[in-house]
């Protein structure tokens, strides 16, 4: 026998006793987890899971019992509550932070948001060009007001004062719209 098919001769016995013990012990895991976890797709997830860990090193193991077996099972339910523990933490943080829960982007608030856009366009149209194009750089673009003032040959008081008359204006036509 070459050194090559002795190779695929024990890969193939690994392979078999493998298998072997996947179908002895699936049965046995998935209800372990089933009662735990209380769903099925997430009880065959741990089940793989627990078979990749325990094979995952050294391909089939001759001796496997039940304690090692399940001991994994159990550190992979551990390591399920202590990353959903932690995610739950962390969406608790963000509802403190910003004093509501996560908003969800679903098709009616794209297109209310859409809808909204394009009215507030349609109320910049309306201002002068020169009030619109200070408005666009100092809220917009953020461009600092001594800068748009020196670009358009005015103080950064007739800066502030095309912001305000603009904020002004967008203000009364969005009470015009909630309306």
């Amino acid at each position: 026998m070459t050194p090559d098919s002795e190779e695929n001769a024990l890969l193939t016995d690994q392979q078999s006793d493998m298998a072997a013990h996947v179908r002895h012990w699936r049965p046995a895991l998935m209800s372990f987890f089933l009662k735990r976890v209380h769903n099925h797709a997430e009880a065959e997830d741990l089940t793989q899971e627990t078979f990749a860990r325990v094979f995952g090193g050294s391909g089939a193991e001759t001796g496997l019992h039940a304690g090692y077996i399940f001991k994994v099972a159990a550190n992979l339910l551990r390591d399920r509550s202590r990353r959903s523990r932690v995610r739950t933490e962390q969406y608790d943080t963000v509802c403190l932070l910003y004093g509501q829960g996560v908003d969800w982007i679903d098709p009616e608030k794209i297109a209310a948001g859409r809808s909204l856009v394009a009215q507030i366009m349609r109320s910049l149209r309306d201002l002068p060009e020169r009030t619109r194009t200070i408005f666009i750089l100092y809220r917009i673009e953020t461009i600092d007001k001594r800068v748009i003032a020196e670009s358009f040959g005015i103080s950064p008081s007739a800066v502030e004062k095309h912001v305000a008359r603009a904020t002004t204006h967008l203000m009364a036509r969005a009470r015009e719209i909630s309306k």
